[in-house]
């Protein structure tokens, strides 16, 4: 598990506006006007883009309102918004949405230049967050599944192996969001799961499905537990995929693109599949790789003549 998931989050910094101004909107909330860029509460939220900083702090930052609507609606504690001012006045209707779902959510408003030291690269987004961590812990999977996930008569999970690019769990959540794969094991991950750039490239999905992290000893144990059938998708398989007949719950494994699946999962228990390819490279994208068998079980599953 990430260190410090779990514990008690330590105090921001205290606001100590260089230049700053205070309104209400509404009964409740307060509106902290921040324009310069060395204000203490900029520079906080601007270190959480430091692998270190989320991992003590048990905090991740946010990029693009449309992700962080994403992150709270699937239950992801929302605490600290910081929204570029606009001249229209359109940042107050963000406001007012955020208002009416976190009420007591903490919102500044930034000058172009404060926004700028806290926005990534050459990006421009209107509206930043932070947000807590939530747990990733493999003891608690069950009761975080969703209720139609639990009561479903075929399910699937999916196995990320020793995922090493941001931008690739990203894209992976994305395609397990779509193929309603009820939830995704991290095994051994070399990528931390909540990296801005994961959370941008998979455009909120990584908020929408269940994650746990454990070692690939520890995931085996429980797909086990629980009579889950398990393949692994491999260069080497010994069949193709659209072969096997997949039983109701059924756990796909994707390897890492640069050394493939460890040797964790060459285990009896796993069945080996393989995507027929006809040209010279012999190795797909992971997040092509896995539509593409996902979507192969879904199809046997019954799940896409329905939709």
């Amino acid at each position: 598990m990430p260190r410090g998931v779990g514990v008690q989050l330590p105090e921001w910094p205290p606001c100590f506006f260089c230049s700053s101004n205070r309104w209400k909107v509404g009964l409740t909330l307060s509106v902290e006007t921040i324009v310069s860029p060395s204000n203490q509460r900029v520079k906080a939220a601007s270190s959480l883009r430091d692998a270190r900083e989320r991992r003590d702090s048990g905090l991740m930052i946010i990029d693009g309102d449309r992700i962080a609507k994403h992150a709270h609606a699937g239950g992801i504690a929302c605490t600290e918004l910081f929204i570029l001012e606009t001249t229209d006045e359109s940042h107050r209707l963000m406001i007012s949405e955020w208002q009416g779902m976190v009420p007591d959510i903490r919102i500044n408003i930034l000058s172009k230049a404060a926004m700028s030291k806290l926005q990534y690269g050459d990006r421009d987004v209107p509206l930043i967050a932070i947000a807590k961590q939530p747990s990733l812990a493999l003891e608690s999977l069950d009761d975080r599944l969703s209720p139609r996930t639990r009561d479903a008569k075929s399910k699937c999970f999916l196995v990320l192996d020793q995922m090493e690019k941001p931008g690739n769990l990203g894209a992976v959540m994305r395609t397990a969001d779509a193929a309603g794969v009820a939830a995704v094991l991290l095994s051994d991950p070399v990528s931390e799961m909540w990296n801005p750039n994961a959370i941008r490239a998979s455009l909120g999905a990584i908020f929408r499905v269940p994650m746990a992290v454990g070692s690939a000893r520890q995931i085996q144990a429980w797909l086990i537990e629980r009579s889950i059938t398990t393949y692994a998708a491999r260069i080497d398989g010994d069949r193709s995929h659209i072969v096997p007949k997949y039983e109701p719950y059924v756990c796909l494994v994707i390897g890492s693109e640069s050394d493939g699946l460890g040797d964790a999962w060459a285990q009896a228990e796993v069945t080996n599949v393989r995507i027929p390819m006809c040209g010279a490279i012999d190795s797909l994208n992971a997040s092509v790789s896995t539509s593409i068998v996902l979507f192969e079980v879904l199809r046997q599953h019954g799940r896409l003549s329905s939709q």
